[in-house]
């Protein structure tokens, strides 16, 4: 490994992830303003309501996020078997950058 280089985390990705996700301060503290507003104060366990939301939320991402995995792995399949599709999207895409990067420039004068 190079220096200043950080291993990969190879173990449990998953565990991971999830870890992070409950650790992270942002998260928690924009779901708690959003879900209050779905909140009723007179509910006698508003615990459960906020559990439902999350479990809620928790599904609706592992759906999108598989979704964008396994789209991503059978685009970059196409993109292996089909090198001059792959090397005209590149070309593609860095020519967008480019003009919005002139426009961007040809903006501020």
């Amino acid at each position: 490994a190079l220096a200043g280089e950080v291993p990969a985390v190879t173990g449990r990705p998953f565990r991971v992830a999830l870890f992070i996700s409950l650790i992270n301060p942002k998260a928690i503290l924009f779901y708690l303003s959003f879900f209050i507003q779905f909140v009723s104060p007179e509910y006698p366990y508003p615990g459960l309501s906020f559990l439902i939301l999350g479990a809620i939320v928790q599904v609706c991402s592992i759906v999108y996020l598989s979704a964008l995995i396994l789209g991503g792995k059978y685009l970059a399949e196409i993109f292996r078997q089909r090198r001059r599709l792959a090397i005209g999207s590149t070309g593609g895409v860095a020519c967008l950058f480019i003009g919005f990067g002139i426009k961007l420039a040809v903006a501020g004068l």
